[in-house]
């Protein structure tokens, strides 16, 4: 029995991959609840079964080191840093329950952050092989098409399926996660899984069922994110192509024109959709919403209210902020009157800044931003570093972190931050992007020999 202990542990470790497919009817919001429980019961029983482990196999030595050296990692560090600072601004905060248990609509707080950091090291402790990361993004992919049936099958209006329909007017994809703009900065992450299958092994490598498969799961999530129509994922989306692009030429020459090329195809195609989006063909289009982007827009002006009430929010609290969970109060203390519309009721309401950069900035305070902000910086340094060889190294340094890989690990991160600009963190945002970084730190730990060849 001992000797399956860390294989249970690994087990626990990729059920999560299918939390975003739960949806608890029973209970009052049912996109959210039973995801957390899954992912929080599924991360404690895969601690339990890990530290079995050590008390019990034979090689629990070996384990034990890995954690040692996964500790050690330096986007473990900084990630472990801004947990540590999340916590300690909740303590301080206005309200120190509220930022740790947080509330039963949100599930957030301390500690699902606690549960997130928990999830990260153990994944780098126990993923050490290319196969482990291919099976969890299997899983993941597999959860993120059961995610769209799941909203295929409410909007034909089947019973037992929540959501919006098909037939209501400015229909977007909710999926199984209950909101559009998450469901589009969800579908990034999974072009992201299913691009890197593809390109993580040669052609001649993998099978044509599974190249077809892979491809075909593109062409759905992106059909997904268009469904969704969200205007600020659909920015980080052809920011990080762009992206791509530039990172792509700068370790391949030979491709640059041909980048370049495509570039501006992106830029020039992007931006007629944007400029022409009131005339009837563009509008006709599957998701034209997503066209309609314009800094007078009243979702945006929304934002730059809350964004201004949140500022003025971190400047009584600059430090460690007013504690996670807690901008509700900064809500009320700064409240901006040209929310209040008598013919809505009382206006709008929020409890988030609706910008990661402002969440952070106004719950946590600048140590909490900024080692918020140092978790990436940190990557990208890393990134940068993580080089293929001009030595007898190349082919291998080519196979374990290709041009291809290296391109799509810089533009992802990308995509994020830019969608951050006017949406904050969930769950279904978190776990993905924990996900991410445990994954870069295994391809650095990975790759760290390698050299890029001078061009």
């Amino acid at each position: 029995m001992r000797t399956y202990l860390f294989g249970i542990s690994k087990f626990f470790l990729i059920l999560p991959a299918f939390a975003v497919f739960i949806v608890t009817r029973s209970t009052l919001f049912p996109f959210i609840v039973g995801k957390y429980v899954l992912f929080r019961t599924s991360v404690d029983v895969a601690l339990i079964f890990f530290l079995l482990g050590l008390l019990f196999h034979d090689r629990a030595g070996m384990f034990l080191g890995r954690l040692r050296v996964t500790l050690r990692q330096p986007l473990v560090i900084a990630v472990t840093i801004f947990v540590l600072l999340f916590l300690l601004a909740g303590v301080f905060g206005v309200d120190p329950a509220a930022s740790f248990w947080s509330n039963f609509e949100r599930g957030e707080g301390g500690l699902q952050l606690l549960h997130l950091w928990l999830f990260l090291v153990l994944l780098i402790t126990q993923f050490r092989e290319e196969k482990d990361w291919r099976t969890m993004f299997w899983c993941v992919l597999i959860g993120g098409v059961l995610m769209a049936l799941y909203g295929l099958f409410a909007g034909l209006d089947v019973s037992g399926f929540v959501g919006s329909r098909f037939s209501e007017e400015s229909y977007r994809l909710q999926g199984s996660i209950g909101n559009p703009a998450y469901v589009a900065a969800y579908s990034i992450f999974m072009l992201f899984y299913a691009a890197y299958l593809l390109a993580s092994r040669p052609w001649h490598s993998q099978s044509l069922v599974a190249r077809i498969f892979l491809i075909a799961l593109c062409a759905v999530f992106l059909a997904v994110f268009f469904a969704a129509a969200t205007r600020g994922a659909f920015l980080g989306l052809i920011i990080s192509i762009l992206a791509f692009f530039v990172y792509f030429s700068y370790l391949h020459a030979p491709w640059r024109k041909l980048l370049a090329l495509g570039g501006v195809v992106v830029i020039l195609g992007a931006g007629a959709l944007v400029y022409f989006r009131d005339t009837p063909v563009v509008k006709s289009l599957p998701g034209s919403r997503i066209f309609d982007i314009s800094l007078s827009a009243e979702t945006f002006r929304h934002r730059t209210y809350m964004w201004n009430m949140a500022w003025n929010g971190f400047k009584e609290r600059p430090l460690l902020g007013w504690g996670p969970e807690n901008y509700i109060h900064v809500f009320d203390r700064h409240f901006d009157t040209r929310y209040f519309d008598p013919e809505r009721g009382f206006g709008a309401w929020f409890d988030r800044a609706h910008s990661i950069y402002f969440d952070y900035l106004v719950e946590t305070g600048i140590l909490g931003f900024l080692s918020f902000l140092s978790i990436f910086v940190i990557f990208f340094v890393s990134l940068l570093r993580c080089r293929k060889a001009s030595t007898s190294k190349a082919e291998e340094g080519y196979r374990q972190m290709g041009y291809a890989e290296h391109g799509l690990c810089f533009a992802l991160p990308i995509a994020y931050l830019v969608q951050g600009i006017v949406l904050f963190d969930v769950f279904i945002i978190y776990i993905n992007l924990f996900l991410f970084i445990a994954f870069a730190t295994y391809r650095f730990a990975h790759t760290r020999d390698f050299r890029l060849p001078r061009l």
